[in-house]
């Protein structure tokens, strides 16, 4: 699996967002969230 490095700030963030879940799955929603809002045809539906 590839190695993301992120800045203390952002891991925070993500860290707040998990809130007690599974860092790496709220990771990974995260991730899809943003790439559907700005690449929507990345997705097909």
């Amino acid at each position: 699996m590839p190695r993301i490095e992120v800045p203390e700030s952002l891991y925070r963030q993500i860290e707040d967002e998990a809130n007690g879940d599974d860092f790496n799955d709220t990771l990974w929603k995260m991730v899809g969230s943003y790439r559907r809002k700005h690449n929507p045809e990345a997705d097909p539906q």
